[in-house]
């Protein structure tokens, strides 16, 4: 659900090709136009546009308009990587909030998927969404407070399985306070964290600690994550 495929050789994705969904995540201009180019290539992909919170710093906003250009002309389904950072980012948090405002304008309008990036911003971005009637949203590698994640469940939104469960405590401890059916995998590839390279071949990883967690068998975490990204997205997998 969440992978910078712009940063990973084509021919490693095409490895992916035959039973793996892909959903590509933007950083910038740049990058966005590169996910585009992904998705007219390869037949697994679904594209994901946006400016970073990182990238917000260096974008302007002829930048925010581009991408707004890019969800008209090319039928875009999903804005991301996007959101708000305090973490990581603080210094350019108001900014942040202009870029983010105009996205959550854009989702209103054309009915779209937000990708989302929260890093010490979860409940401030929770309540733009609820503020904003955004029906579809995911949390990818969600750390935040347990009580706001009681609260992403309740509003049906959906949160992402890390492969950095495996180095990082807190998000192994919101998967196990996660419902299955509010669960979607993701790699975040090609990523260094920790120097944990994280990868499309770690989501088999996840899904096995998911049935150990749930007491379920593979297949049917399987089948829950096939549901819940279906119910997300699924719409648009019968365009490719």
């Amino acid at each position: 659900m969440h992978c910078h495929c712009h940063e990973i050789p084509i021919d490693t994705l095409k490895q992916f090709e035959e039973d793996t969904i892909i959903v590509i995540v933007s950083d910038d201009v740049e990058s966005s136009i590169a996910s585009i180019e992904l998705y007219r290539k390869l037949n697994n992909v679904i594209p994901c546009i946006g400016i970073h919170p990182w990238s917000i710093k260096d974008s302007s906003r002829e930048d925010l308009d581009f991408i707004v250009s890019l969800v008209k002309k090319y039928d875009i389904v999903c804005l991301g990587e996007i959101g708000l950072d305090k973490r990581f980012v603080p210094e350019t948090i108001e900014k942040q909030r202009i870029f983010f405002n105009k996205f959550l304008e854009l989702a209103k309008e054309y009915d779209l998927v937000l990708n989302l990036h929260t890093a010490g911003t979860w409940k401030e971005v929770f309540d733009l969404l609820i503020r904003n009637n955004i029906d579809k949203a995911y949390f990818h590698w969600y750390t935040g407070p347990l009580h706001v994640l009681e609260m992403i469940i309740e509003a049906g939104y959906y949160i992402g399985a890390n492969p950095a469960w495996k180095i990082q405590k807190k998000h192994r401890e919101i998967l196990m306070k996660t419902p299955i059916d509010s669960v979607i995998t993701e790699s975040d590839a090609p990523y260094n964290y920790r120097g944990l390279k994280l990868s499309p071949l770690h989501v088999k990883d996840t899904v096995k600690l998911l049935a150990d967690i749930h007491r379920v068998s593979i297949e049917d975490v399987k089948l829950a994550i096939w549901n819940n990204f279906y119910k997300l997205l699924g719409k648009h997998v019968s365009k490719k």
